[in-house]
């Protein structure tokens, strides 16, 4: 079959990464399942089902259109993506070890590591989108499947 679809790199680019978003999405919710079973962390006001479902899948397709844009604007694309996205990922964990939520700070450890692991996570699957995008088993395994 003859599929105009593989003609169009943003077209690619966003669907790699919503498909880069659904993983990371079952890892993290699997990741808070077993966080809050093994440590009987309760609150969940900011880090819950919901948060994650569409937190991780909006965060995801937006890595997308950055990598589409980076690959777009500079033949080095994939590079900088990768290091901008590591930058972003320090950062992130790096602010995470100034977080007071909680008076508790057994609370507030369990909500850091929470929030650590899913930020690892989300940081993992966008790393992995050049990866998924440039990988010719993968993409040729969804085109042949004529979906």
């Amino acid at each position: 079959m003859n599929n105009q679809f593989n003609q169009i790199p943003f077209a690619k680019t966003f669907l790699t990464a919503l498909f880069a978003g659904i993983l990371a999405t079952m890892l993290c919710l699997g990741y808070n399942i077993w966080f809050r079973m093994s440590t009987y962390y309760g609150p969940s006001d900011f880090i819950n089902v919901s948060s994650i479902i569409f937190i991780v899948n909006i965060l995801l397709l937006i890595a997308g259109v950055a990598y589409f844009a980076l690959k777009s604007w500079s033949k080095r694309g994939d590079l900088i993506y990768t290091l901008l996205f590591l930058l972003i990922i320090a950062f992130c964990i790096w602010k995470t070890l100034g977080i007071h939520r909680f008076a508790d700070l057994k609370l507030n450890k369990e909500f850091i590591r929470l929030l650590d692991g899913t930020i690892l996570i989300i940081g993992i699957a966008a790393l992995s989108i050049p990866y998924i995008y440039n990988h010719k088993k993968i993409v040729d395994l969804f085109y042949e499947a004529d979906v």
